[in-house]
């Protein structure tokens, strides 16, 4: 199926969004760690052309973002930034981009994943996030949906 042109981020997210909600297979952490970089990325990029407003969004006001961010293991340093999601999701871009990402196994199977942004001159902690298997997937949901939500809403507006 081709993508219209001028769409690209608009099929990537929808797929990538199909594709997290019917895997049924065994790498279910790989997928959302392959989908969660397509995630961050697409955003932060199209963010340039589309000005996407909800990665402007506290991230204390985000529900998916609740449980994680105020386990022990959460550490944050927005470094003077705003607190808001489009740092964050920075912050995790760091944490991939640089492998440093560390798996949770139990039983010989993933069940989750810790992601450190650590700045490479002065060693300091950026982000420490631990996401469970569950919890990785719905922030995952969340971006895609939201994305997709606001991009609609955007072209409705433009036809009116």
């Amino acid at each position: 199926m081709g993508i219209q042109e001028g769409h690209y981020d608009i099929e990537l997210i929808r797929r990538t969004k199909e594709l997290i909600i019917g895997y049924k297979g065994v790498y279910n952490l790989t997928l959302l760690m392959n989908a969660l970089l397509s995630l961050i990325v697409l955003p932060s990029e199209s963010n340039k052309l589309r000005r996407i407003r909800f990665l402007n969004t506290n991230i204390n006001d985000i529900d998916e973002l609740k449980e994680i961010i105020n386990s022990n293991e959460f550490y944050f340093d927005s470094r003077g930034r705003n607190y808001d999601l489009k740092n964050f999701l920075g912050r995790i871009r760091n944490g991939i981009a640089h492998q440093r990402i560390e798996t949770i196994t139990t039983k010989d199977k993933w069940t989750g994943v810790i992601i450190q942004d650590i700045d490479p001159r002065t060693q300091l902690i950026g982000l420490n996030l631990t996401l469970t298997t569950k919890q990785l997937r719905e922030f995952a949901l969340f971006i895609a949906s939201t994305y997709l939500d606001e991009v609609k809403i955007a072209r409705l507006n433009q036809q009116t």
